[in-house]
């Protein structure tokens, strides 16, 4: 040990410290290089020094450290025993009593539905653009996704936006999702259906080698976005190409034929194929053959949602603008500029503009009342691509034929 003596010094402050803590982490560093029984390494941090055990100790590791024979260095009362690491809450004791017990600490209730009623008033304050919504579950919470979805629907369709589904986790195989109790078709009460989608079965995914399944829809949201990135939003997100990454499985293989059962109920499939496992599937939850629904099609839905969207932000200008017929025919150009671009892209069906789109704003469609109450009205159609979702295939066999 070495005592400090201000008055030697160098710069007449406590500077000397720290050097006769550096001699004893030295000394200390020395005798562990020099034998390998010896359990302790030193450091020094600013004006303490740190003696830690070394090798494979237990986080609460205790022992005595004597600086000479008989001499306790740890009953000194400039020193205070530690251990490795400190444990948060009412238990973090450790052994002997070196730590002091911490407050427990509340994570809170579990939400509501009152609660997620609450979010989409904040949503609305302050979230100014999204398109896709998804419900993860809570395990602690009494309500689940699929008893949120009737409102949460009704919220995107105000904000055009889509939501995605998780199905329920007592769907296990395709009787569950047919059932005519507790299978798809009591999801859609309360639902507004061309505004969402449901996708079975649940994914497998694998943390640090622990392996469990969750709901899809997180997964399915990424898949659209780079869909969207790279194809299109008209572009259904299903297919070879739609191969879910950063997943290992699913917790139901389907069949062609279990496919088949569901998807004319307006359930996706995800399946599990040589290229991966794709989305193999692209129907809202409105598109059940039996509804003969416009939006049955995932992508015609959204990208209809998309030019709604674009076209509302792209017209702000049209406000407080002199409502006649130089506005209406700037109106025309510019929505008519967007849409041909769309159309250059292969948004729409059709071999000319004239087949793919309109636009119509004029006297027709405002009148002087929708003047006189300071209305322009806009009518804008499309036509928009289905995909394709069987290929059928007829062979005939050719009759061998006999020249002469």
């Amino acid at each position: 040990m070495y005592r400090d003596n201000l008055a030697g010094s160098p710069n007449g402050n406590n500077n000397g410290i720290r050097e006769k803590l550096g001699r004893i982490a030295a000394a200390i560093q020395a005798r562990a290089a020099a034998n390998p029984d010896f359990p302790w390494s030193a450091t020094v941090s600013g004006s303490r020094l740190t003696l830690r055990a070394a090798g494979n100790t237990g986080d609460n590791f205790v022992s005595t450290l004597f600086a000479t024979a008989g001499t306790n260095f740890v009953s000194a009362a400039h020193f205070t025993t530690n251990v490795k690491y400190y444990t948060l809450g009412a238990g973090g004791l450790g052994a002997g009593g070196f730590q002091v017990a911490g407050t427990t600490g509340s994570d809170g209730t579990a939400p509501l539905a009152v609660d997620y009623d609450a979010a989409y008033t904040v949503i609305d304050r302050e979230v100014d653009l999204f398109n896709l919504m998804v419900l993860p579950p809570n395990a602690n919470s009494p309500v689940t996704p699929q008893q949120l979805a009737g409102l949460a629907s009704t919220f995107c369709q105000r904000r055009r936006a889509f939501l995605l589904m998780d199905p329920p986790e007592t769907w296990t195989d395709v009787q569950g999702v047919i059932n005519t109790t507790t299978g798809v078709n009591s999801l859609r009460v309360g639902l507004a259906k061309d505004y969402a989608a449901l996708y079975f079965p649940r994914i497998t995914v694998d943390d640090r080698s622990r392996k469990f399944n969750i709901g899809p829809s997180g997964a399915m949201a990424g898949l659209m976005a780079r869909i969207d990135g790279t194809r299109g939003v008209w572009k259904a997100p299903a297919g070879t190409e739609a191969d879910l990454r950063g997943i290992v499985g699913v917790n139901t293989m389907l069949s062609d034929g279990e496919n088949g059962v569901i998807n004319p109920r307006a359930v996706n499939a995800i399946r599990v194929f040589p290229n991966g496992i794709v989305a193999w599937g692209a129907r809202t939850m409105d598109g059940d053959d039996n509804f003969g629904s416009e939006y049955k099609y995932v992508p015609i839905r959204r990208l209809a949602l998309f030019m709604e969207e674009s076209l509302y932000r792209g017209l702000k200008w049209v406000v407080f603008e002199p409502n006649d017929e130089p506005l209406w025919a700037q109106i025309r150009l510019n929505v008519g500029a967007f849409l041909n671009n769309l159309f250059r892209q292969g948004a729409f069906q059709g071999t000319t503009p004239r087949e793919a789109y309109f636009v119509k704003c004029d006297k027709e469609t405002t009148t002087q009342n929708d003047r006189n109450l300071g209305i322009v009205n806009i009518w804008v159609g499309f036509a928009p691509l289905k995909p394709a979702e069987f290929v059928i295939l007829y062979l005939q066999q050719m009759a061998g034929q006999i020249q002469v």
